[in-house]
């Protein structure tokens, strides 16, 4: 089974085509399908622009880590697929670290080698500098092809 799923239609052809653009994503992808992790992907049409898509800690078992990503379908297919890489990325450093069993240890961790990104009292989100460098050479590599990526309804 794999590791990385892709559940919306729309963003796995995205996805697919974004593998034949940058070799980064290729190399992400591959590494989270070798990495103790199984991500979920999906589309939310909700979501706000400015936030773009995150990463949410679901539950860990037997050693693996599963966590849930959702991307901003509503966003132009470049910056989609460019999100979807700085989001794996952040699966990767949850990855990295078998210590990582729990909403709270993801957040020690985050504090330790990112940054806080925002809080409202209820809900803290974290940034590193991996995942953003990840986003912008992805985004460079795609070089606006990804919104030449045929559509799957």
């Amino acid at each position: 089974m794999p590791h990385l799923r892709i559940l919306d239609g729309p963003l796995k052809s995205l996805f697919e085509h974004g593998l034949t653009q940058s070799p980064t994503l290729r190399e992400l992808a591959d590494k989270v399908e070798a990495a103790p992790i199984l991500v979920f992907v999906e589309g939310d049409i909700r979501m706000s622009e400015r936030l773009g898509a995150r990463l949410q800690f679901v539950t860990s078992v037997d050693g693996v880590r599963y966590v849930r990503v959702d991307i901003n379908c509503t966003l132009a297919p470049r910056r989609q697929i460019a999100l979807l890489a700085h989001e794996l990325q952040h699966a990767l450093e949850i990855a990295e670290r078998p210590d990582i069993v729990d909403i709270e240890a993801m957040e020690s961790m985050y504090e330790d080698i990112g940054f806080q990104s925002f809080e409202n009292g209820r809900h803290r989100s974290f940034e590193t500098r991996a995942a953003i460098d990840v986003q912008e050479t992805v985004d460079r590599e795609l070089g606006g092809r990804a919104s030449r990526a045929p559509a799957t309804y």
